[in-house]
């Protein structure tokens, strides 16, 4: 995922990019509440974060919503699943 840092400073994002990163995000968190996940605390935190994603999407394919709000959350819920995996 490391290929999608330097798209943060720029505005325009391609969207086939973003819909990657969509879905890998989505399998990453996914699998961290399947597999790794041990506390109902996390696992609800896990699930919430499958909701947004779920909805980010939902709006992202409608277009209602502006690439750079997708990238910035996704990478954010990213950034809380990668590193659960890395430890």
């Amino acid at each position: 995922m490391k290929h999608f840092n330097h798209y943060l400073n720029e505005v325009d994002i391609p969207e086939k990019d973003l819909d990657d990163l969509l879905m890998k995000t989505f399998s990453i968190v996914n699998d961290d509440v399947k597999n790794n996940l041990k506390w109902e605390r996390e696992i609800k935190q896990g699930n919430l974060h499958i909701e947004i994603l779920t909805l980010l999407q939902k709006e992202w394919n409608e277009r209602k919503i502006e690439p750079d709000f997708v990238f910035k959350i996704t990478d954010k819920i990213f950034k809380i699943h990668s590193s659960k995996e890395l430890s």
